[in-house]
């Protein structure tokens, strides 16, 4: 039953790409490029990046995530989240969210194993037949489907909670940014400028201390 409804819920969302252009300014406080929403609980210390496997702007950052996941002061963490929608597919959320809980150390080979699949390889993420041959490349310790299945109680309630934070910080695409649950930035809002988007994220994070 709770799968029908996540699954009624998904059927509602629409996925957004960014698109890239260009920006002249610089100023933080004359831009102001961001969305502000009401603080959501316990997301505080998080720096929370939405991304899909199917979105190239998702891979293109990719590298810029990592570098910021290494350099955040101490008390705050990056959490990477899958925007659910229908073209990556209810199954690929209740995956990566099964890779996330049971095997975090893994989580980046299948991120980028995902990325190469959907954009590459033509891979869907929306099947299970599909989601095998992806945890396969990353070479998790398992299989996803029997992973999932074995532990879709669980699944299910991390999903649930992805489509509650990009419900609540109003996350339409990706990549994007969420800031200690207040704030969200994506590089649409400085026109596909690389270097303003990593300077607004970053005074962002400063901000929110």
């Amino acid at each position: 039953m709770r799968r029908r409804m996540i699954a009624s819920a998904v059927s509602g969302l629409l996925f957004w790409s960014c698109r890239v252009g260009a920006q002249t300014s610089t100023s933080l406080e004359q831009l102001k490029p961001y969305l502000q929403v009401k603080p959501i609980s316990g997301e505080e210390k998080i720096v929370r990046v939405f991304i899909s496997p199917s979105c190239q702007f998702s891979r293109m950052y990719g590298q810029f995530f990592k570098n910021l996941a290494g350099t955040l002061p101490q008390d705050k963490r990056l959490i990477y989240t899958p925007l659910v929608n229908r073209g990556d597919g209810l199954s690929y959320a209740m995956a990566f969210a099964a890779v996330h809980r049971f095997y975090p150390a893994y989580l980046d080979s299948f991120i980028e194993a995902s990325m190469i699949a959907s954009q590459d390889k033509g891979v869907s993420t929306a099947t299970w037949q599909g989601l095998d041959r992806i945890g396969r490349a990353a070479r998790l310790p398992e299989s996803l489907p029997v992973l999932v299945k074995g532990n879709e109680a669980q699944v299910v309630r991390d999903v649930e909670l992805y489509i509650s934070l990009r419900h609540n910080l109003q996350v339409v695409n990706t990549p994007a940014v969420a800031v200690a649950g207040t704030y969200v930035v994506t590089p649409e809002f400085t026109k596909g400028d690389a270097a303003l988007f990593s300077q607004l994220t970053n005074g962002i994070i400063s901000m929110a201390r």
